[in-house]
């Protein structure tokens, strides 16, 4: 099952980062999006289940009853955000994430699912304190270069503005503050050591994906971001105790 979803996420990335860099995507296959973050969020949970098997306190059904917490809890948190400008800011999203023409796409539940397994993931620290701050931070660090490229690209609609891209500032320490709580439904996985090859590859892919999206734009600061971010997991993965020889 890792192998397969494993492949259909880099498969699906592959031809859609593809289409939306050199071509477009037809409008037929507008829903290929919502279903991209679906495989995006099945792609982090099974690299979860690999950690979740040096944890003797969790699990495979506890991952899953915390996934869909995750889930509901963020849509939810979008569907107020939505309807009353709090706590991200003013927007409304476009039909581009639809897999059933939502006013919240359900798709979003899954990115949330797939951000905060990455980001807890992405995470060293020893006390779930520590871990909430960075995990905050790297989920952070990647909306910063994946709203820009949304809003860009209109998979939401932001008003009101705001001095980074047109998004409101309170969007961004929303993303930290939603990261920061929801990181404490998770164990700690990777105390003092370094992170798994795969997930960082995920996050720089992540990144690599929405810089380049952001860069045709004509965004250049949130690709420098995104560079930026890159390199960043690179050190964690080499540089962060001792490395695990995992492959992609």
């Amino acid at each position: 099952m890792k192998l397969k979803i494993e492949y259909l996420f880099w498969g699906w990335y592959g031809i859609g980062l593809s289409l939306m860099l050199l071509y477009e995507v037809p409008d037929f296959l507008h829903f290929s999006n919502g279903l991209f973050l679906v495989f995006f969020a099945l792609y982090a949970m099974s690299l979860e289940k690999q950690e979740l098997k040096n944890s003797r306190s969790y699990t495979r059904s506890t991952m899953w009853v915390r996934a869909l917490i995750v889930a509901v809890s963020t849509y939810v948190l979008e569907w107020i955000g939505t309807e009353t400008g709090y706590p991200f800011g003013t927007y409304v999203y476009t039909g581009t994430l639809s897999i059933f023409g939502e006013h919240v796409p359900v798709a979003i539940g899954f990115a949330w699912i797939g951000v905060m397994v990455m980001s807890v993931l992405m995470s060293t620290a020893g006390s779930k304190w520590l871990r909430a701050i960075q995990a905050g931070g790297w989920a952070m660090l990647f909306d910063l270069v994946l709203d820009p490229a949304a809003y860009a690209r209109e998979f939401w609609i932001w008003s009101g503005g705001g001095f980074y891209s047109g998004i409101p500032t309170q969007n961004f320490v929303s993303w930290f503050a939603a990261a920061f709580v929801l990181s404490f439904l998770f164990p700690l996985y990777n105390q003092g050591k370094t992170v798994s090859k795969p997930v960082i590859r995920l996050y720089q892919g992540m990144l690599i994906m929405f810089g380049l999206l952001a860069a045709k734009e004509g965004l250049y600061i949130p690709l420098l971001i995104a560079i930026v971010g890159i390199c960043i997991a690179e050190g964690v993965y080499r540089f962060a105790g001792s490395p695990q020889k995992q492959s992609i």
